[in-house]
């Protein structure tokens, strides 16, 4: 059975993760279309934690063409990113 996520439900998954592991972002609050990079909730070594989450957690492989920081602005690009992926992989075992 495969496990489908909703878009809710990886928005959530990564704005707990950078909660918790992020004390400028727990402090000051975040909404999912915040720049968390612009804004300095997140820096450089931080993305990199957010990539290893984001693999861990839902199963992915964050290629390097993907390691833009467009895809890492924020929870909502995050969540499209791992939406994508997502959708990709489940297209591949349904072939």
């Amino acid at each position: 059975m495969q496990d489908t996520k909703t878009t809710e439900s990886i928005r959530s998954a990564i704005r707990n993760y950078i909660l918790d592991q992020f004390p400028a972002a727990a402090k000051r609050g975040v909404q999912d279309d915040d720049s968390l990079l612009t804004q300095g909730l997140v820096d450089s070594m931080g993305a990199l934690e957010l990539v290893g989450f984001i693999e861990s957690e839902f199963e992915l492989t964050i290629t390097d063409d993907e390691l833009l920081s467009d895809h890492f602005e924020s929870i909502a690009t995050m969540a499209d990113l791992v939406e994508s992926k997502l959708k990709t992989r489940e297209s591949t075992w349904i072939s």
